[in-house]
């Protein structure tokens, strides 16, 4: 799911017969549409919202020909979905780049190598058509994350056939894609997080072999000073990718949400003033690992996180603090549907 403005949200997910499936809120929720237009996903859709002022969303799908398709909402959506890619492992990690202007892309190939692709400001791809840029390497899992964390700076994570989280780095000033590790050993897909664009900050979380959440953090554009490694040690967790997300001023406060053994949702939480507070169980009965969004702007303190149930439907809670759940407490809201995955979202 994505925010496309204040008080504006799309879920979007795989159904049960493997179409795209979308419900929206916007002074109250929408029923729940199929949007596949004909095309049947293999994987949860992900989907990125570009810009507030045009209040535009783009969504990509692997299909059954392991192909890689994109279509546009923008006031209603576009006809067609367009072929962009093929020989998909699993789903792309999509970010937005430069105020919007660009978008990157990045998912693992058939042969494990990893690939690349960029809308660029004229709406065209490239490389055109179907074809990518390889970036080569060898990874394990068939998706990673992405985040933007300054002004014309992205960086992708994938996790290497050795356990080892790499990292692809575009910085504006700064030729071409640079690589980096990270300390650790992963045994899930990473999650990333820009903690703070203007000092250039960005977080980003994982379990290890002993199913403990940690996760790397770095300040700054260049590699001095590398990434940090912290390891918590209050639970272990599901084999499920964490959430992590912040409302407001993200230098302030950070919330990541895993899945504990018992299949409840925990909710970890690091403000400036505290420092990451205990692991706090807020319920749920989930089978896949859940999805936050925080509101539109700067402004809204507010969160909406989702969890598919034992029963394949949709539940949800939200915030407007962070710590207090709503309607009630440990009391999840179901928005119904029938799906087979998360709820799809930004990578």
């Amino acid at each position: 799911m994505t925010s496309l403005a204040k008080g504006h949200l799309a879920i979007l997910v795989q159904g049960m017969d493997c179409s795209v499936c979308h419900r929206g809120y916007e002074n109250g929720w929408s029923t729940w549409q199929d949007v596949a237009g004909g095309v049947k996903t293999r994987y949860d859709p992900v989907v990125i919202s570009r810009s507030a002022r045009t209040r535009t969303l783009d969504v990509f799908v692997v299909a059954f020909d392991h192909c890689l398709y994109h279509r546009r909402w923008q006031s209603g959506w576009a006809k067609d979905w367009t072929k962009i890619a093929t020989d998909c492992l699993g789903p792309p990690a999509v970010v937005s780049r430069d105020n919007d202007k660009f978008i990157e892309l990045a998912y693992v190939g058939a042969d494990h190598s990893l690939k690349h692709k960029r809308l660029e400001e004229n709406q065209t791809w490239h490389p055109a058509g179907t074809e990518t840029m390889d970036w080569g390497g060898k990874y394990i899992y068939n998706r990673g994350s992405a985040c933007s964390w300054s002004i014309d700076h992205v960086s992708f994570f994938f996790i290497g056939m050795d356990s080892k989280c790499y990292e692809k780095r575009w910085v504006r000033g700064i030729e071409g894609w640079n690589d980096f590790e990270l300390p650790g050993i992963w045994t899930i897909p990473p999650r990333a997080l820009a903690q703070n664009p203007n000092e250039q900050k960005m977080t980003v979380y994982g379990l290890n072999e002993e199913s403990k959440l940690f996760y790397c953090g770095r300040t700054g554009a260049g590699d001095v000073g590398g990434w940090n490694h912290t390891v918590f040690d209050d639970g272990t967790y599901s084999k499920e990718t964490p959430e992590a997300v912040s409302f407001g001023d993200s230098s302030k406060r950070i919330d990541v949400f895993a899945i504990g053994l018992d299949s409840s949702v925990y909710q970890k939480t690091w403000t400036k003033e505290t420092g990451w507070k205990e692991a706090k169980k807020i319920g749920g009965n989930t089978i896949f690992g859940p999805r936050a969004v925080s509101w539109g702007d700067s402004s809204v303190t507010r969160y909406d996180l989702f969890s598919v149930g034992r029963d394949f439907s949709m539940w949800h809670l939200f915030s407007n603090d962070g710590d207090k759940w709503l309607p009630g407490n440990a009391t999840w809201e179901s928005l119904g549907g029938k799906m087979v995955t998360m709820a799809g979202g930004k990578i």
